[in-house]
């Protein structure tokens, strides 16, 4: 579900993880080690958490990989990790959501490091709340982030891939997608969409070799997350980002006969964990939020 607004940024230390031995799988320039070596990764949304520990485990796994996010400090700090590896690296400083910028970053990125194979779209916006009380300039913004986004990056990647004959579109998407939730939208309802155009993607161009697939997280520990301790959760309970990365590494290396998603959930295994339980009881710890008839009351000092 979407990230509490208020948490700090982790610093280098916070955000690095090393990621655990991984089996090769049997697919094409594949070796026991390095599955994805000769492989280029373009990770939009690498600065942190899930998308920052992607990054790690495709550089860890061989592939060359484009970093892209705004936050340049942070991004620093992966591209120290992904050097680690001895992988081609770059580093680009993009707003995804400026006019141009999907095409202008696929462009610098095969400028440094090649053409594309995988495009990890993990950058989105979290906003949530009823429908009634949206701006409708934070919807507009929510489905440009969340949706238009990922589309323009596959749409400029896709020719290449469908020419070369393989690729992967990895969307990265929420549990929060299949549910529904009070409260949730916009949010929810992107992610609804990126999962069709996921789904999209990958029968139009899955006979040519190019697959497309959207990973639905459950609740994932990240220091953006709403706080587990303080909606009575252990945060052992909750997933890592490394999981999510695991669960991208294992989607990317099977073999090219085999058929998987194109919508992949993966849940924590904890109850008291579950991504819709726990977003009732978010939503109880708001002053602005009525339990029981489940819509906003009216609270002076409230900001838009």
């Amino acid at each position: 579900m979407p990230a509490h607004p208020s948490r700090k940024e982790p610093g280098c230390d916070a955000l690095r993880t090393t990621p655990p031995p991984r089996r090769a799988g049997r697919g094409p320039q594949v070796t026991e080690d390095r599955p994805l070596k000769g492989k280029v990764a373009l990770v939009a949304g690498a600065s942190s958490g899930i998308g920052a520990s992607i990054a790690r485990a495709l550089a860890a796994a061989g592939a060359s990989v484009a970093l892209v996010a705004r936050r340049k400090d942070q991004l620093a700090c992966v591209e120290r990790d992904v050097a680690g590896h001895e992988v081609p690296a770059v580093t680009l400083i993009a707003d995804l959501s400026a006019d141009g910028a999907p095409k202008e970053t696929v462009a610098a990125a095969e400028r440094a490091l090649g053409p594309v194979d995988i495009l990890v779209n993990n950058a989105a916006l979290a906003r949530t709340g009823p429908i009634h009380d949206t701006n409708p300039r934070h919807w507009r913004q929510a489905f440009h982030l969340n949706l238009d986004v990922p589309f323009l990056l596959a749409r400029t990647v896709l020719p290449g891939m469908r020419e070369r004959g393989h690729g992967w579109i990895v969307n990265i998407s929420s549990e929060g997608s299949l549910l529904q939730a009070d409260w949730s939208a916009p949010y929810s309802i992107t992610k609804r969409a990126l999962n069709a155009l996921s789904a999209q993607i990958d029968l139009e161009n899955r006979h040519l070799g190019v697959r497309a697939i959207a990973v639905l997280p459950g609740w994932v520990r990240t220091d953006l997350a709403q706080d587990p301790e303080s909606l009575g959760v252990g945060v052992t309970d909750l997933l890592d980002p490394s999981d999510i990365a695991d669960v991208v590494l294992w989607a990317l290396t099977r073999p090219p006969a085999v058929s998987i998603g194109p919508l992949i959930p993966v849940r924590p295994v904890s109850r008291s964990a579950q991504t819709l339980v726990n977003w009732e009881q978010y939503l109880r710890t708001l002053r602005h939020y009525d339990a029981s008839g489940g819509h906003m009351v009216d609270v002076p000092g409230i900001p838009e």
